[in-house]
């Protein structure tokens, strides 16, 4: 076997250099990522075609007189040669360990048609280690172009969900995102804003005009993590800026102390700004009641509720509130009833209130004329705040988080917000895990063992929000016991440590990008996320040469 990667298929059928032609399909793969589960399914197969043949030294075939006999004994030698080359590599053998966990997991699984398909899904995580671990490494010049390929396929699934959120109507902003989830896509752009940055400050392009439409390009893609709405996105890039931050503090030490005095500053300020905002949420305006009008302008009486509406904004919500005015003239302007629910499955009634509020109207039929027709679809939407409407509005979003917060809290309801929802995920992933600690319930049987916990535990979740762990790891805790997620977090922590590839500033920021994931989202369930892991997490630590290393080293 050659690794040379030059290869030519006899009788002139097919020539060329393979290890050229699995390149392009890498290219493929990266551009498929943001833009086609079906090009990420393609590309993966050819890949695998192409690794049959890469090395394969058809130059001088073995003696035979059939030539068909020959061909296959080349391409057997070549697979034997892989596979000597896969045994011996003790890091890949650990890699791959995160697929056998699956595998070993079917011995006990009763659902046993789910636990297959898992394992579909998942197989990126055994063959692209083993593709790109036993293939030609890529140098530099073809490192940069795959990431640049990387880059403008992002870029090209940006504008297009800019292009759908403008032509189409839009519920919730993470629709906007066609080709694969949002969540994946914040990744992706994630990774994309990173690389960009690396190209500029390290100078791979000498032109200034190149460089200023890769700082441009940053810029568009920081702004659409906002009109994503994606809080993922934009948490990983604040963490990854302020580890970028403290490296540059600590490596150079005349600027330790002042560094460490404005991030101190920093972090000062920004719990104090997440207290204000928790305050105008908890603590109302004092009300003189007395002073509060009594009757609409149509002389129905109003009703000033402070215990059941919570506060917003400072102010009571319940306040100037007329039920009857408000069924009568929502009901002249909308098909959606009154008192059911909006297009997002929640209380109409309670939508319609707070956004009243929100724009300082009262809830009245006067308030109700008072909106556009516009304004009238974005309550049927679901929006229940004027301000959640705004792309660059951080502190809506952190109202949002807190209004949740607070209501499951008091009434332990974790429907009102996502957030919350996660946490009653994460509660129930626990109480599963300590049901069978030690192996786990089996590859199959997590949608078993949630629907049966959630029962047991007489969660408060609706049926429609009763999902997964949403976190990686305890989805591993829950799959194969404390056992497995021993060796999953060994797999992922230890073979980057043995190469030396946290030293890479790109394997760095992919790696936080992977874990904060994973803490947050089922990052290895879908088809997307588990072709990313595996794929960057595959080429960076097999599927380069040492100077694409020194060429990143931090």
């Amino acid at each position: 076997m050659k690794g040379s990667g030059d290869t030519v298929i006899p009788g002139n059928t097919f020539k060329g250099d393979i290890s050229s032609l699995m390149f392009y399909v890498m290219i493929l793969l990266v551009v498929s990522m943001p833009l086609s589960e079906f090009g990420m399914s393609v590309s993966q197969f050819l890949l695998l075609g192409l690794w049959i043949f890469e090395g394969a030294d058809f130059n001088s075939p073995p003696q035979g007189v059939h030539k068909l006999s020959n061909f296959l004994s080349v391409i057997g030698k070549n697979l034997a040669g892989k596979f000597r080359m896969v045994v011996k590599n003790r890091i890949l053998l650990i890699v791959i360990s995160i697929y056998l966990l699956h595998v070993i997991g079917l011995l006990y699984s009763t659902d046993f048609q789910y636990a297959l398909k898992d394992l579909r899904i998942k197989l990126p995580l055994l063959s692209l280690p083993i593709l790109l671990a036993t293939s030609k490494m890529l140098d530099w010049d073809r490192f940069q172009k795959l990431m640049l390929f990387l880059c403008l396929a992002v870029l090209a699934g940006s504008i297009v969900s800019i292009y759908v959120k403008l032509t189409r109507t839009i519920i919730d902003p993470r629709e906007i995102s066609v080709f694969i989830s949002h969540i994946r896509f914040a990744l992706l752009n994630c990774f994309t804003i990173f690389i960009l940055l690396f190209f500029v400050i390290r100078k791979v392009y000498r032109r200034p005009i190149i460089n200023i439409s890769l700082v441009l390009a940053v810029i568009w893609l920081i702004t659409f993590l906002f009109i994503l709405k994606s809080l993922t996105g934009l948490i990983i890039c604040a963490i990854i800026f302020l580890t970028s931050i403290l490296i540059f503090i600590f490596r150079r030490k005349k600027f330790l102390i002042p560094g460490i005095v404005v991030l101190l500053l920093s972090g000062v300020g920004a719990w104090q700004y997440i207290r204000d905002v928790n305050k105008e949420l908890t603590v109302a305006a004092p009300v003189q009641f007395s002073k509060l009008d009594k009757y609409t302008s149509q002389g129905n009486p109003y009703v000033h509720d402070i215990q059941h509406y919570g506060i917003e904004s400072g102010k009571y919500v319940g306040l100037y509130i007329s039920e009857r005015e408000l069924e009568q003239a929502w009901n002249s302007r909308s098909s959606l009833p009154y008192n059911g629910s909006d297009k997002r499955g929640q209380e109409l009634r309670y939508t319609l209130i707070r956004y009243l509020h929100s724009k300082g109207y009262r809830k009245d039929a006067e308030g109700v004329q008072k909106l556009t027709d516009g304004e009238v679809g974005d309550i049927e939407n679901g929006v229940a705040d004027v301000d959640y409407l705004k792309n660059f509005n951080v502190r809506a979003k952190l109202e949002q988080f807190l209004l949740g917060y607070h209501s499951y809290r008091n009434s332990d309801d974790p429907n009102a917000s996502s957030f919350m929802q996660r946490v009653e995920y994460w509660k129930t992933s626990i109480y599963i895990i300590s049901k069978k600690p030690i192996l786990g319930s089996g590859t199959g049987d997590l949608n078993l063992a949630f629907n049966k916990a959630y029962d047991e535990t007489h969660s408060r979740l609706e049926p429609s929000y009763r999902h997964r762990s949403h976190n990686q790891f305890l989805a591993i805790g829950i799959a194969f016991g404390l056992i497995g997620l021993i060796i999953f977090v060994f797999a992922l922590i230890y073979p980057p440590i043995c190469l030396g590839k946290f030293k890479n500033y790109i394997y760095l920021v992919f790696f936080i990008i992977v874990m904060i994931s994973m803490l947050t989202e089922d990052t290895l369930e879908t088809q997307a996320g588990v072709t990313f892991f595996a794929f960057f997490n595959a080429l960076l630590l097999f599927g380069v040469r040492m100077e694409v290393d020194k060429k990143s080293f931090i």
